[in-house]
């Protein structure tokens, strides 16, 4: 790949980021505050990682997360199967997820009976 096309794309890259988040705003927002935002998003990851080479990756790990916190926010108590076809997985995930979920929970609010100390 020569420089001149590894120019082109990074700066695609940068356009593509910028039409992105100008399109996810303007329900939110007239088109003027949009692009406004958008330019000013592009900005901060320009100055941000300008002249590193960074890769993106796909994010799997973020849409598990996020996946599961709206299981966990959508469960009841014995929806396990609703939920299974909502979300296009498995009951036996939709128990994992809300198990996982439970123990998170309970350790934000009970502490450790024994304390975090490691001899």
């Amino acid at each position: 790949m020569s420089e001149h096309s590894a120019t082109q794309r990074a700066d695609g890259m940068l356009l593509t980021i910028l039409e992105l988040v100008t399109e996810g705003v303007k329900g939110s927002l007239d088109d003027k505050d949009a692009f406004d935002l958008a330019v000013g998003v592009v900005d901060k990851i320009r100055h941000t990682f300008g002249g590193e080479l960074v890769y993106v990756c796909k994010g799997r790990t973020l849409d598990s997360i996020i996946m599961s916190n709206k299981i966990w926010g959508d469960f009841n108590g014995d929806n396990h199967h609703e939920l299974s076809k909502k979300y296009d997985c498995s009951i036996q995930w939709i128990y994992e997820v809300v198990r996982t979920m439970m123990k998170i929970k309970r350790s934000e609010v009970q502490p450790d009976l024994f304390g975090d100390e490691k001899e």
